[in-house]
């Protein structure tokens, strides 16, 4: 459930610069800022959307739970960014460039780049020259410090340790977001929200209708990643993860259940926990591996399927399939579904699925926005999610600027800022 927003907030900026003494609170939340935009979830849409938002003339806070940016790519340890073009041929064309480019540039200055990952490859690509090849293994602790870096040169405002617990509402617009940190339980107003949360919170909170996993009982696991540490230099090669050194980061024991129901994430962090210490005891007894130890393991289970938000259009699996164009695209998806290779370089986005019906004030981004199983599978995958982010952020900035909602902004007018800011859209 939203809390109703002041009506002080209604509207676009002008006049509304600052927040008035008779609209501090609402339902006995305190006001405590306003931005035009605001990002919910410092994932790696969310940063990619706080950049771009920034870059394109907003005001922009981006609002992130943990310590840290960076979401399942940092928190979740998973130290890989899969679908920057084709895994397979034909895969000539880079589908996710911009400023997701401009990230793994900043990784690459930062020496934040894997030495080898266990992605089999066809072709062979030059990250250091700027050629993005299907996957890009990271160090996080180097990702962290690049999403800081960017976010700061860009003048994005950051707000961690803050859960954002509901949407501030007028009717079914979104005005804003309320946050609960150890300041307390506060509202920040915004001119558009980005939902970034993955699992479509602010979206959910607000009316919106989603898909759920829940109704057919297809969903996809999550999985504990973990570190290990002590790599014999005998060893050569990947070692089953990402390797750094003689560091390698792998995939934990896998839980299927329900991430958006609490008590199932529990157990599902208690259950990998146990059964990954037992995993490591064992593997340690094998012919030399006794130097093996598990280094560190991820700050929370990765979550890989929970809602997606149905909107104004709904990308379905035989769009995927086909490679369908669309006239209002806005980022492309080259990424394969499980067990599915693309024979086409890349399915569009189109700007509809990034809108919520019934809602207003909101954009979509990440893996929550609106398609079928197949194509999310592909497209939930953090480079295409960035480019979403890319898209969502220039969306929401240009919807503020000219106090437009989003469900009414001009893409073609969109489509000219991302070309702009370098994104691929095949134009």
């Amino acid at each position: 459930m939203g809390v109703s927003a002041c009506s002080a907030f209604q509207g676009g900026a002008a006049g509304k610069e600052s927040v008035t003494k008779t609209c501090r609170e609402t339902f006995g939340t305190p006001i405590v800022a306003r931005h035009q935009v605001i990002v919910a979830g410092g994932g790696p849409s969310g940063v990619i959307a706080a950049i771009a938002a920034a870059r394109s003339g907003a005001d922009t806070l981006l609002v992130e739970r943990f310590a840290f940016l960076g979401g399942n790519g940092t928190a979740g340890l998973m130290t890989c960014y899969n679908g920057f073009r084709n895994q397979w041929p034909p895969e000539a064309l880079q589908t996710v460039k911009g400023i997701p480019a401009e990230y793994i540039a900043e990784l690459v200055r930062l020496g934040g780049i894997a030495d080898i990952d266990s992605y089999e490859r066809t072709v062979q690509h030059d990250i250091r020259k700027g050629d993005v090849p299907y996957t890009v293994g990271f160090d996080p602790e180097a990702a962290r410090i690049a999403c800081l870096n960017l976010l700061k040169k860009e003048g994005v405002k950051l707000r961690l340790h803050s859960w954002v617990v509901a949407p501030m509402l007028e009717g079914s617009r979104v005005t804003g977001v309320v946050v609960h940190s150890k300041s307390g339980r506060q509202a920040i107003a915004g001119n558009v929200v980005i939902d970034c949360t993955g699992d479509g919170d602010v979206a959910t909170a607000a009316g919106a209708p989603f898909m759920s996993p829940a109704a057919t009982g297809d969903r996809m696991s999550m999985t504990l990643m973990y570190g290990l540490g002590g790599v014999p230099s005998t060893i050569q090669g990947p070692f089953g993860g990402i390797r750094i050194g003689e560091h390698v980061v792998r995939w934990g024991p896998s839980i299927m259940g329900d991430g958006v129901d609490v008590g199932v994430l529990t157990q599902a962090e208690i259950d990998a926990r146990l059964k990954l210490w037992d995993q490591v005891q064992e593997m340690r007894k094998e012919p030399g591996l006794g130097s093996l130890y598990l280094s560190k393991t991820a700050t929370c289970i990765g979550v890989r399927e929970t809602r997606r938000i149905i909107g104004e259009y709904v990308v379905t699996e035989k769009d995927a399939i086909e490679g369908t164009r669309f006239p209002d695209v806005i980022a492309i998806s080259s990424n394969p579904m499980p067990e599915y290779f693309f024979q086409h370089e890349g399915f569009d986005i189109p700007y509809r699925s990034l809108v919520p019906r019934k809602v207003d004030g909101l954009v979509l981004s990440g893996r929550c926005i609106s398609c079928e199983q197949g194509p999310f599978q592909s497209a939930r995958s953090m480079a295409p999610a960035m480019a979403v982010g890319h898209a969502s952020g220039c969306a929401a900035a240009l919807a503020a600027r000219k106090d437009v909602p989003p469900r009414k902004l001009d893409v073609k007018e969109l489509q000219k800022l991302l070309l702009s800011q370098k994104a691929e859209l095949r134009l």
